[in-house]
Formats: structure tokens, C-alpha cells, sequence
């Protein structure tokens, strides 16, 4: 069976403008996201998802 785990997940934004959503755990600081840290996100304009902003 698999563990449950507990995380917090948040929305960045890159200097084009392109979102992201990051397990906060995995970022240095959620302000400025290296390219690095954005390759294990999920990029939201991209992945099929739409945003309502």
C-alpha cells in the first residue's frame, strides 16, 4: 500500500510570465525559479491546463 504523503504545492512565475506549479520543498526560493528547479515542476501553459486569472 502506498504512503500518503503531505507536501505544499505552489504556483511561481517565471520572467516571461509562464506558471508553474512547484512542490515547495524542492525550490531555493519561491521568488526566482532557476531553470534547474522549473524542470521538476509542472508548466502549467503548456500541460494542457488553462489558468483563470
Amino acid at each position: 500500500m502506498a504512503e500518503a504523503t503531505k507536501s505544499s504545492m505552489v504556483y511561481v512565475y517565471d520572467k516571461e510570465g509562464n506558471a508553474y506549479i512547484c512542490d515547495l520543498e524542492d525550490l531555493r526560493d519561491a521568488k526566482t525559479v532557476s531553470d534547474e528547479e522549473k524542470a521538476g515542476c509542472t508548466d502549467l501553459d503548456r500541460g494542457g491546463f488553462s489558468r483563470n486569472e
